[in-house]
Formats: C-alpha cells, sequence, structure tokens
C-alpha cells in the first residue's frame, strides 16, 4: 500500500473514531469514487466530510482543498464538500474547517505557531477550528 493511501486511513480512522466518541453517526461512502470520505449524522444534520492527513512545516498546517492523481487536479466544491477535517498526528488534533471559509481554491495554512514577523493580517489560527464538532451539527 503506498504511503500516501496509508496516511489517509489513518486519518480516517481517527477522525472517524473521534465522532464517534462524540455521538455522531458516521456514514462510509462505498468505493473510491466519492468526492468525500465519510459523512456524519447527528440530530437529523447530515455533513459532508473530506478527511485529511497534514504534517506542520513552518508553524502551519498546509491543507489541500483538491485532490489529485497522476492525470487530474480537481478542486473541492461546496456542492461536493460541507467540512474538511484536517488531522495532525504530530499534535494528535483534528481541525474542522467549513469549505465556504476557505478563500484560496488550492489549500488553506492554518497557523499553529506565531509568525516569525507577527503578522496578524490574512492568518487563519488553527486553534479557531480544533475539535469544531459544533460545526457538524448546523
Amino acid at each position: 500500500m503506498a504511503i500516501t493511501k496509508q496516511k489517509g486511513d489513518i486519518a480516517e480512522a481517527f477522525v472517524t473514531y473521534l465522532l464517534k466518541q462524540n455521538g455522531f453517526n458516521v456514514l462510509i461512502p462505498w468505493g473510491e469514487d466519492n468526492r468525500y470520505d465519510l459523512v456524519t449524522e447527528k440530530n437529523g444534520v447530515f455533513k459532508r466530510v473530506q478527511v485529511k492527513y497534514v504534517t506542520p512545516k513552518n508553524g502551519a498546517l498546509t491543507v489541500n482543498l483538491r485532490s489529485s492523481n497522476n492525470y487530474n487536479i480537481i478542486h473541492y466544491s461546496r456542492k461536493e464538500i460541507d467540512i474538511i477535517a484536517a488531522y495532525s498526528p504530530r499534535y494528535n488534533k483534528v481541525y474542522f474547517i467549513p469549505l465556504g471559509d476557505t478563500k484560496n481554491i488550492s489549500t488553506c495554512k492554518l497557523r499553529v505557531e506565531p509568525t516569525k514577523n507577527k503578522q496578524k493580517k490574512f492568518v487563519i489560527e488553527a486553534f479557531q477550528y480544533e475539535y469544531r464538532f459544533d460545526l457538524l451539527e448546523k
């Protein structure tokens, strides 16, 4: 199994575990050709979730807002995905990011450490999305 696939499986398993621990039903789509990795349900509210395994670099988590293979790069749209769940094994945390909160169509950078130049403008702090299960209930 490819290392990228292993990382994805680890992230999906961890996110599923956390969701179940927090009272969500988790539906796994059949097959590999779905734009989302899982669907959550709680109190009749369904959300399509794309799970990403992210590693910090230079104090930030870069979350890809697209899928790619050897032939295509396909950006996620709000018609296909509701939430990105970014799992960081280094911090052992999950960040739930509504696709509507992202400005860039390719990536979203979440700061886990302050910038070296103390910049605040256009900086998205990771803690804003840390374990935000409430975003899956609206």
